[in-house]
């Protein structure tokens, strides 16, 4: 999901000549693969039975033309169960499966490929795409366009090396959390604690963001959300984004990885939570935002809905509690998760209108030049950008953050974070939440295929006559580029596949 935009970008710059690559690529595939794209109709038992050769015969193919195993590694899902909707299917063969969920990713890594040219990235050379273009793949228009955006940025180095620096972004946090592997993987042996399971969630978190679970044994982690449900089923003082409720750390991490709980013991530990939320606080929404936060996010993980009525419980609060005097001591992540929630719980239209004008009003001041800070004077965090673009496109009016320089200042945040991460009991959750908003902050960037958006990347990373087009075009990302377009669920933030 991080090179989305990079690629509507190369799409929209040389449409005139990839949509012939794109069914050149298609015809050379489908003909080398012919023999396992079987048009019987399988149940998805039998799909998930020979989904691995199926794989490992596109794989091959992909290694004649060039690829190795490395650049393949974490490209393709690992199993059926990956493939998010596809129980859904009504039919279901092997060409199917091809065309809507394999063949985009293939588009994917060529798109990559040519990019590494562009760059002078991973030994990609001339004759590796005349090979290409040999096995009547690349056309020749389309070389010689990569080759003109080659010329366009010899003439302005900087952009290279930002493009550089961040294509090599995924391959730098996969690195370190392999290379680490053996210390994540003993996080789990470590006396369990409330603040274990908020750190493994964290980490945990960005696995998951790169879809490198394969590579970790969670088997540890596992057996304790399993049979110790009556130790992590607990709340904690000070809750924040990074300092997660330790309930909702467990109920995540037995939902990702399928570990079977006693769901009834925990809604009503959550009703509990909820009577406590509504005798402590006068104002939870305001005074409570983060737990707020979790519970409802809980109820959501669990499909357990309140009635209206305790909902408003949760979320009322007197016009007193957004007056400037008050909403200025919030983090600015706390602002947008008030608006959130309001959102979340469909009040967002109910809600007076002088009180999200007021904490608009209180957004508005943390954003700068500079960067967006957690607080009025406090500190630049890719939290806080994090919220604030999710908030821009939540409520449509991204067109506010569009003269600000967003990526360079997340970009230098990631690199300096990942030097000074350090896996053990002791690791800063503040230093791994950091890392998790980066990562989130680019996906907002790439899978939010708006103008304003696309252009943030455009700017940074690209020449000028680059983004001159990109910002004259009336539209982003043609509805005939076959990569995938992963969405962001304008109320959640999650990930669409």
């Amino acid at each position: 999901m991080l090179y989305q935009g990079i690629f509507n970008i190369i799409d929209l710059y040389l449409s005139d000549s990839i949509d012939v690559f794109y069914n050149n690529l298609d015809n050379y595939l489908k003909k080398n693969i012919l023999e396992c794209l079987s048009c019987q109709i399988l149940s998805e038992k039998e799909l998930d039975q020979k989904y691995d050769n199926f794989l490992q015969v596109i794989i091959n193919n992909l290694i004649k033309l060039g690829f190795s195993n490395k650049e393949l590694e974490y490209v393709f899902p690992e199993n059926i169960s990956e493939l998010k909707d596809i129980s859904t299917w009504k039919v279901i063969t092997l060409e199917q499966l091809y065309n809507k969920k394999i063949a985009p990713i293939i588009y994917e890594i060529f798109l990559k490929r040519l990019i590494d040219y562009i760059v002078d990235s991973n030994g990609v050379t001339t004759e590796k795409l005349i090979h290409l273009k040999d096995k009547e793949i690349l056309p020749l228009e389309l070389i010689i366009g990569l080759r003109e955006i080659k010329d366009l940025f010899k003439k302005e180095p900087d952009k290279i090396n930002n493009l550089k620096k961040y294509l090599i972004l995924r391959e730098k946090i996969i690195e370190k959390f392999k290379e680490n592997k053996d210390k994540i993987e003993k996080l789990e042996n470590l006396k369990y604690s409330h603040t274990k399971l908020q750190l493994l969630y964290l980490i945990f978190r960005i696995i998951e963001f790169f879809h490198i679970q394969r590579s970790f044994d969670f088997t540890q982690l596992k057996n304790y959300l399993k049979n110790n449900l009556d130790e992590w089923l607990d709340t904690i003082p000070l809750v924040s984004l990074k300092n997660p409720e330790i309930y909702f750390c467990g109920i995540y991490l037995s939902n990702r990885l399928d570990v079977p709980i006693n769901e009834n013991k925990i809604i009503d530990f959550l009703n509990q939570v909820y009577e406590e939320l509504v005798d402590e606080f006068e104002a939870p929404i305001i005074e409570a935002t983060d737990q707020i936060y979790y519970f409802f996010k809980s109820t959501s993980l669990l499909n357990y809905w309140l009635p209206e009525n305790k909902i408003i419980k949760l979320t009322e609060a007197d016009a007193k509690f957004f007056e400037s005097n008050y909403l200025k001591d919030l983090e600015t992540s706390q602002l947008v998760v008030i608006l959130k929630i309001y959102n979340l719980v469909n009040l967002i239209n109910k809600v007076e209108d002088f009180k999200i004008k007021a904490v608009i009003k209180e957004l508005e001041t943390r954003i700068t030049p500079e960067g967006i800070k957690q607080f009025r004077d406090g500190y630049n965090s890719s939290e806080a950008t994090y919220y604030v673009l999710f908030c821009g496109y939540m409520r449509r009016s991204l067109q506010n953050l569009k003269d600000y320089n967003l990526l360079e200042n997340i970009i230098t945040r990631i690199y300096r974070n990942l030097e000074l991460l350090d896996f053990s009991s002791e690791t800063n959750y503040d230093l791994i939440s950091e890392i998790f908003y980066s990562f989130e902050c680019l996906k907002l960037l790439n899978c939010i295929e708006t103008k304003e958006m696309i252009i943030h990347l455009a700017k940074y990373l690209f020449p000028e006559p680059i983004k001159e087009k990109i910002m004259k075009s009336e539209k982003i990302g043609r509805g005939n580029a076959r990569f995938r377009h992963l969405k962001v669920n304008r109320i959640t933030g999650e990930t669409m596949y």
